[in-house]
């Protein structure tokens, strides 16, 4: 069994293609999502007996199988704030259910967060989308700038945070990743004013984007619960991946349980599970001038399909490191 810690990850991942590549991995498992050739469940967690409800103090299970790619997952990970990154994901070979993999999974995961935007934005983004507004900064923002970037042609982005410091830093990161334009801006509405896609990136649970700044023909894209408000979600079209998650996820993702609970906006009302769209199977985007929300939980079909990618690019690169996993002494 491979063992692959964060500096393999980061090691198998070199490369100018690596955020495109990802793209077209998730876009593969979307298909076959649509196809009903996979498998996941909801993410289970379990919350710590002396943390009831607390988003930090909990221990958290997600499973997924993609037999097209031959290749099985589970991600593990806590709601663990400290420097000692407390996540991985165990990966499987379909055929035989061999644990082939154990992949540290904080790099890695920003980037399976990131790619089902990136298959968004092919997909329900105007085609000539050239700006890019963004709120956040953190690894998840960048993920999903580099996916955005990998296919559409984005010549501006605008980002606004908090923190300045921040700020700074993403727009000098991501201008020489990018080679475009990457200004900050003044407030979060600065921010997405006038672009063509927008997308909030943060902790969550913490509003940060308003309906009524939606515009004309925008694709807004949101990452955590609860940072839009519900008008947001009432203006758009709403296309989701892993529908049962966001409406049923535990706890409850903002603003749907209320919306939910109001009788506001019902399951139907999802214009299409995204990977349907991906399929074309349903309609995405039908005009120039229609908002459109998306949103993806996670789903462990996504963290099967970007580790089993990562672990044949470390297996093709030479990296990792063999564990007597499993292994009867003799």
């Amino acid at each position: 069994m491979l063992f692959l810690t964060e500096k393999d990850v980061k090691q198998a991942l070199e490369g100018r293609e690596t955020s495109l590549e990802a793209v077209q991995v998730i876009e593969q498992v979307l298909k076959q999502q649509s196809e009903g050739s996979t498998y996941h469940l909801k993410r289970y967690t379990m919350t710590h007996p002396q943390h009831p409800g607390h988003l930090w103090h909990n221990v958290r299970i997600l499973p997924g199988m993609v037999p097209g790619i031959g290749a099985a997952a589970v991600r593990v990970y806590s709601g663990y704030r400290g420097t000692n990154r407390s996540e991985v994901i165990c990966l499987f070979d379909w055929s035989s259910m061999e644990m082939v993999a154990i992949i540290s999974d904080y790099h890695l995961h920003a980037i399976r967060t990131a790619s089902p935007y990136g298959v968004a934005a092919k997909y329900l983004a105007k085609m000539e989308s050239a700006t890019l507004g963004i709120i956040g900064t953190g690894r998840y923002a960048r993920g999903m700038a580099r996916a955005v970037c990998a296919v559409r042609p984005i010549r501006k982005i605008k980002v606004y945070s908090r923190d300045p410091k921040n700020v700074r830093g993403f727009c000098d990161i991501m201008q020489k990743a990018l080679e475009i334009e990457v200004l900050p801006a003044a407030n979060g509405r600065e921010a997405v004013k006038n672009a063509d896609i927008m997308i909030t990136a943060t902790s969550g649970n913490t509003i940060v984007f308003e309906g009524s700044w939606l515009e004309p023909g925008v694709l807004y894209m949101s990452l955590a619960p609860g940072e839009c408000d519900e008008d947001t979600v009432l203006r758009s079209r709403v296309f989701l991946s892993g529908s049962d998650q966001v409406l049923g996820d535990t706890p409850p993702r903002k603003p749907f349980d209320s919306l939910l609970a109001g009788k506001k906006f019902k399951p139907q009302d999802v214009a299409a599970e995204f990977c349907d769209v991906v399929a074309g199977k349903k309609p995405g985007r039908q005009n120039e001038e229609e908002i459109i929300l998306y949103e993806s939980p996670g789903m462990g079909i996504l963290d099967a399909g970007i580790g089993h990618w990562v672990f044949n690019r470390a297996i093709q690169k030479g990296l990792g490191t063999e564990l007597p996993f499993g292994e009867e002494e003799q």
